[in-house]
């Protein structure tokens, strides 16, 4: 005898229509081809013995509505929530500030969340024009200079800022 049972479905056996959190339903075990087969039915359906098949056992239950697992942001997309945030209030470009959104836009740059369109020198100095990409969205980044000797002291930097924004 086959034994393989399914868990609880989400459709009534006998409607088809979709169960809802909290209701009860009736399962059922039924013999079918040397085996067993579960089947659940509303409590409406149930009540109606002539709409019940012949069964092997039943049992009465609530239907429970699976939660959906809360979605994981990925670092990513806090980093590119977190540089949407920053860049729409203004920033100096040799600020610290300055010098971890233009890290963070780096970042998504390199995950091919954002995609360069050009580099351009304006009145403030260099400026990367990013278009995101499913969106579409226009991001103006400053670019900071960084000198090879302020390395250490911007990894601090960022680590500082990045610590006060929980990125």
């Amino acid at each position: 005898m086959d034994w393989s049972i399914r868990p609880r479905a989400h459709l009534c056996a006998g409607t088809g229509r979709e169960f809802s959190d909290g209701e009860v339903v009736f399962t059922v075990l039924v013999a079918v081809d040397g085996g067993m087969e579960r089947k659940d039915f509303a409590e409406e359906i149930w009540s109606k013995e002539e709409a019940r098949p012949t069964y092997f056992c039943f049992w009465k239950g609530k239907f429970r509505a699976v939660p959906p697992e809360p979605e994981k942001e990925p670092p990513a997309a806090r980093a590119e929530a977190e540089l949407r945030r920053r860049l729409a209030q203004p920033v100096k470009t040799e600020s610290p500030e300055a010098r971890v959104i233009f890290l963070f836009a780096l970042l998504l740059e390199r995950r091919k969340v954002l995609i360069v369109r050009e580099r351009t020198t304006g009145p403030e100095g260099r400026v990367t024009v990013y278009e995101h990409k499913t969106t579409g969205e226009v991001i103006l980044v400053p670019e900071p200079e960084v000198k090879l000797s302020e390395v250490d002291q911007l990894r601090s930097e960022v680590e500082a800022l990045a610590a006060t924004w929980g990125a």
